[in-house]
């Protein structure tokens, strides 16, 4: 094989191929070590040895070719980029420069017409790529857009939109708030701000699916929250209604007398409390109480719920359901499970902010197992994290739900899926995961959060 010349001591590679052709060998030159290592093993038969003589560069050079390893880097945001390139031992000047490079964002947005044609020709000069919808919008004039770039392409094109008419300034500043760039969120002190925040459940009825008639004593309520937030619960969500399948209603006294009583004992604790209900009196009364947040499941069936919330300015929960109590006759059908809940929680989320409430206020919840199958509940566990398109923290409750059944593990022995469902939300970006179990599953949270963030801690 030829050998590539390195340093003066190296022989020459026309002089070796004289001397091996002067022997009686056939030779080739090939004046790259890798590429001769190639056609080598190429053309040697089963029965033929490759033999690398040399020097030691040469052998180190060849070694590669079983040594290298291409490695993968999962890359979700500047943090990740900038240790990756530290691995490497890149300067602190081409890790500033290049940070942005190394972080790929794509994003399905909806715009006009007039708008869209100037996106796409200024993301395609940046290098990045733009896809549009071949569908004619026959609303208003609207159309959908695939945009696809690094964050410093987008930071270029948020920059190129800026002070432009039709609205793309509007857009530029939507875009850098929505991709993080330029700015620095405000923060409220909600424990879902730094990583995600574990709410375990306290269910003070007789027919909870779970853990029903556990907790109805108001002394055996009390130390289960103190247990929970003793054992990493951040949230103790506080819950006098069932919504299991086939649960009688509830009245409203009925609930009240469940649920304030405990509410009022447990809110000194050093965690959020949390009422489960979907009766505006019944949340203005926790709130009263000394609850924190509101946890709707219907997603503002009563119309009262959102003003009781922003005259509070209380932190709101807003699930996507179908029914609750929830109905397994009823037959939902989705094209997109995912993007179909997404714009349905967005009306509900604009009724919420119509009536006083800011975004960060207000959490979504997709609704696992509330007028979804197993299949499109894991779907929504998957991609958790296009939810925060909508501006809002994420709730995943998928604690001991049907689903698990597709696994062999529900009812009674679905704690071991849900810690794993748990491991993967918080990996997917959820704010808030709903859980029975505290402690396995806080741990199963910090695990994957301490995973994101290792880049952070170096």
């Amino acid at each position: 094989m030829g050998l590539r010349t390195r340093h003066g001591r190296a022989e020459d590679a026309d002089v070796l191929s004289t001397v091996f052709s002067e022997a009686g060998s056939d030779t080739t030159v090939t004046r790259a070590v890798d590429s001769a290592l190639d056609e080598a093993v190429a053309a040697a038969g089963p029965d033929d040895v490759v033999l690398v003589a040399g020097s030691l560069f040469a052998v180190a050079e060849a070694r590669t070719r079983w040594t290298r390893a291409n490695v993968q880097k999962d890359v979700d945001d500047i943090e990740d980029a900038r240790a990756v390139l530290e691995g490497a031992h890149v300067t602190p000047p081409g890790v500033w420069r290049m940070r942005g490079k190394g972080v790929h964002r794509v994003v399905k947005t909806r715009v006009q017409n007039r708008q869209a044609q100037y996106l796409k020709e200024e993301l395609l000069s940046l290098g990045g790529e733009c896809s549009l919808s071949g569908l004619n919008s026959q609303s208003r004039g609207y159309l959908d857009a695939v945009l696809m770039g690094t964050l410093a392409q987008f930071k270029r094109l948020c920059e190129k939109l800026d002070g432009q008419p039709y609205g793309l300034s509007v857009f530029a500043a939507e875009l850098r708030a929505d991709l993080g760039i330029q700015t620095d969120p405000e923060t409220h002190g909600y424990p879902w701000e730094d990583g995600t925040a574990v709410m375990g459940v306290l269910n003070v009825t007789p027919d909870s699916f779970h853990d029903g008639g556990e907790y109805e004593a108001i002394e055996d309520a009390v130390a289960r929250a103190e247990a929970m937030v003793e054992a990493g619960a951040d949230i103790v969500d506080v819950g006098g209604e069932s919504t299991r399948p086939g649960a009688e209603p509830v009245s409203t006294q009925a609930e009240l007398d469940r649920v304030l009583p405990v509410v009022e004992r447990i809110s000194d604790l050093d965690a959020m409390i949390s009422v489960d209900t979907r009766k505006a009196e019944v949340a203005r009364g926790a709130l009263e109480a000394g609850a924190d947040v509101i946890n709707d499941v219907t997603g503002l069936e009563d119309p009262e719920m959102r003003f009781v919330a922003a005259e509070h300015g209380a932190p709101l929960v807003v699930m996507h359901s179908i029914n609750a109590p929830v109905d397994p006759e009823t037959d939902v059908h989705y094209d997109d499970v995912v993007e179909d809940v997404l714009a349905e929680l967005t009306e509900r989320v604009l009724l919420a902010e119509k009536a006083g409430l800011p975004r960060e206020k207000i959490v979504v919840d997709p609704g696992l197992g509330f007028g979804k199958s197993a299949a499109e509940s894991f779907e929504l566990l998957d991609r958790a994290d296009e939810f925060h398109a909508l501006g809002c923290p994420v709730l995943i409750g998928h604690s001991h739900k049907s689903m698990f059944g597709n696994v062999d593990r529900y009812p009674d022995d679905g704690g071991y899926a849900t810690v794993a469902a748990t491991a993967l939300a918080a990996d997917r970006g959820a704010d808030i995961v709903r859980v029975h179990d505290v402690e396995e599953n806080a741990a199963a949270v910090r695990v994957a959060d301490a995973t994101r963030r290792e880049a952070d801690d170096e």
